[in-house]
């Protein structure tokens, strides 16, 4: 069929009347809803456009991952080597220089967390109501700068107060990515693009690992360890000016995209039910909060993840006890790393492609450390490599963090829930971290026995608890869908499009008749 030049242009125009509908027209629907999201206008204008078309929606979602998840990534990764650049410098003589003796090296490792654990609410609050790329940017220059003092550490107490200080600048960074996810991505790919910002804690571990090798070979004029916190110091500064300059705090901000695309990018998470952003504090959802049973068994997770978190920063020693050397032991810690990427990426993908499976993989994750710790305590010291191989598996524990910073962006809804929500679990997080060293005594170095016991437990405690939450969301659900029974399509419809605009009126999951829980 041949059409001339004017119907071509009617042909496009209705084409883009089926897009946009009358713009004046949705200008003063949108004008009229009640919206007390950050997104504001555009999200009012989200809501009441046409259905988003899935070209666009795939086209805005390529720009986003472009442009803001090798930030999230990156940046991971830095905060993990820095985190731990106590276990890289602890075989390069950073305990006799600066006089550790007994647990002292064990409350080096567990005082960030109680500098993390002071930070942490405020630092949530902080977000809630400023640009959320601009606070976290300046708190990774700073946490750089910070890192480089270590460098002039030559006591317990120097080196504690540093790490307190180090702690409390980095207290943000996983709360604050979790609320950048929850901006950007729809729920299905948030599983995904969370898998993979958080497996850079494992591809921070490799090339944290490598860095240290390079480094261990210095001959300068300083201790080699000093020169680990000087370069990994330096480069976190240049990565967090980058961080500050280029990543958006939001869809109404942003400069990559037009106008219209801001909207799609809106459009795009509707589904979510949780909105943007809100700078509101209802103190109503803080009650809600802290008597929600899933939240606080999501703390608990977090907790008992996090004491096996812990005592892995024993981990160099733990190897170097097996009898290889400082560089050796270095280099054993890279099969570790790459067991952390394969898993937490592995199980990212299979969560966004199978429905409704986040905690089933989280639970089958805490297996090869299971068998990994025991592996550990029951072999013989002379076999030393069966006992490496035992380390090696631990590799899988974190994907259960990871499960966690997934749930706390799809499953929470309200801000200030949310925020509350956040702070419990990475207070639990703290704890869980303090605790773990602990457990490592040094009476009973190299094997520490009762550190690996501790991490077993912790193990089959996430595991169980895991399935205690799954089972809460699966009845909550069941719940809402029995109370929709016969609604006549209207009436779901109506329902659908007062639950989507709830999202950006910052109402809360629990009142949120459509709203269901991630598995």
């Amino acid at each position: 069929m041949n059409l001339n030049t004017k119907e071509i242009d009617s042909e496009m125009s209705k084409g883009q009347e089926a897009i946009d509908a009358s713009p004046t027209a949705r200008d003063c629907e949108a004008a009229g809803l009640d919206i007390k999201d950050e997104a504001g206008f555009l999200a009012a204008r989200a809501l009441t456009s046409a259905t988003l078309d899935d070209e666009s929606s795939r086209r805005v979602r390529r720009k986003i991952d472009m442009r803001i998840l090798p930030f999230l990534c990156i940046t991971y990764a830095l905060q993990f080597i820095d985190k731990t650049s106590l276990g890289y410098s602890s075989v390069y003589g950073i305990i006799p220089d600066n006089k550790l003796q007994g647990q002292d090296y064990s409350w080096a490792s567990s005082i960030f967390y109680f500098g993390y654990l002071l930070a942490e609410y405020p630092g949530i609050a902080i977000i809630q109501r400023f640009p959320v790329a601009k606070f976290l940017g300046v708190n990774v220059i700073l946490w750089g700068a910070i890192l480089m003092t270590t460098a002039a550490c030559s006591s317990f107490a120097g080196l504690a107060t540093v790490r307190f200080i180090l702690g409390m600048v980095e207290a943000t960074i996983s709360p604050g990515f979790v609320a950048v996810t929850g901006i950007w991505w729809t729920r299905q790919e948030q599983a995904g693009r969370s898998a993979l910002w958080i497996s850079f804690l494992g591809v921070g571990s490799f090339v944290g690992t490598l860095l240290a090798y390079g480094i261990g070979h210095i001959q300068g004029a300083l201790s080699t360890w000093k020169y680990i916190y000087l370069i990994l110091g330096s480069l976190t500064i240049v990565w967090g000016v980058a961080f500050t300059l280029f990543v958006p705090d939001g869809p109404a901000t942003v400069k990559w995209l037009n106008e219209n695309e801001k909207v799609i990018a809106v459009q795009r998470v509707i589904e979510n039910k949780t909105g943007t952003k809100s700078r509101r504090f209802v103190s109503e959802q803080v009650i809600e909060a802290v008597t929600d049973p899933k939240v606080i068994v999501l703390g608990l997770i977090s907790f008992v993840n996090a004491i096996a978190s812990g005592g892995l920063s024993f981990g160099s020693l733990i190897i170097q006890g097996f009898g290889f050397t400082p560089l050796q032991t270095t280099l054993l810690n890279l099969p570790l790393s790459a067991v952390q990427v394969v898993a937490q990426l592995g199980s990212g993908l299979l969560a966004s492609r199978i429905p409704n499976s986040r905690l089933h993989i989280g639970s089958l994750a805490m297996i090869p450390p299971i068998v990994g710790t025991v592996l550990i305590n029951q072999l013989q010291p002379e076999n030393r490599w069966g006992r490496l191989v035992g380390v090696w598996l631990l590799g899988s524990y974190p994907v259960g963090f990871l499960i966690i910073l997934g749930l706390l962006s799809t499953n929470i809804a309200g801000s200030t829930k949310r925020s509350v929500a956040s702070g419990w679990v990475f207070v639990c997080y703290c704890v869980g971290q303090i605790s773990g060293p602990q457990f490592f005594t040094s009476k009973e170095a190299p094997s520490y026995h009762s550190g690996i016991v501790a991490m077993l437990c912790g193990f089959i405690l996430n595991l169980v608890l895991n399935q205690v939450l799954r089972l809460l969301y699966v009845l909550e659900n069941k719940k809402r869908d029995k109370a929709l029974e016969g609604k006549s399509e209207d009436e779901l419809s109506e329902m659908k499009r007062e639950s989507d605009l709830q999202g950006f009126e910052d109402v809360t999951d629990k009142y949120n008749a459509m709203f269901r829980y991630a598995l």
